[in-house]
């Protein structure tokens, strides 16, 4: 037994000494190589009309009214809303949920204007976004 215990003593002893430590340092980590992710950051003074997108579209912004992940619930909002405004109305997905949004307007004032407008049909939670709007022309 005292044999035993002298050589578990003995192996932790020479172990300890010649073992090979790592330490956080012996690590060097790359730069994890993400993509670039750009949104919209318009001036909220600005008008856009003149920055035409290819497609015809140009930098603006909307009044989102409504996120769900079921399109149906924003049609039946869409419905009733075709019934109390003018503007135009649309239904937007981007993963994962659809998108109402509401106008196509050219400053961020005017948008905020025509939120108020909505907030007082019911919908106090809706907001002005930056996006890519119809041009006028």
């Amino acid at each position: 037994m005292k044999a035993i215990l002298i050589l578990l003593l003995f192996g932790l002893v020479y172990s300890q000494d010649n073992a090979d430590f790592i330490s956080p340092s012996d690590f060097s980590d790359r730069k994890p190589d993400l993509p670039d992710i750009i949104l919209p950051n318009f001036n909220d003074d600005s008008d856009y009309s003149n920055s035409i997108n290819v497609d015809g579209l140009v930098k603006g912004y909307r009044v989102q009214v409504m996120i769900s992940e079921n399109q149906e619930d924003l049609i039946e909002v869409k419905d009733s809303l075709e019934k109390l405004i003018q503007e135009k109305i649309y239904i937007q997905f981007e993963l994962p949920n659809y998108k109402l949004r509401v106008g196509n307007f050219s400053s961020r004032k005017k948008a905020e204007l025509y939120r108020n407008k909505i907030a007082r049909l019911g919908y106090r939670s809706s907001w002005v976004i930056p996006t890519l709007i119809e041009s006028d022309s």
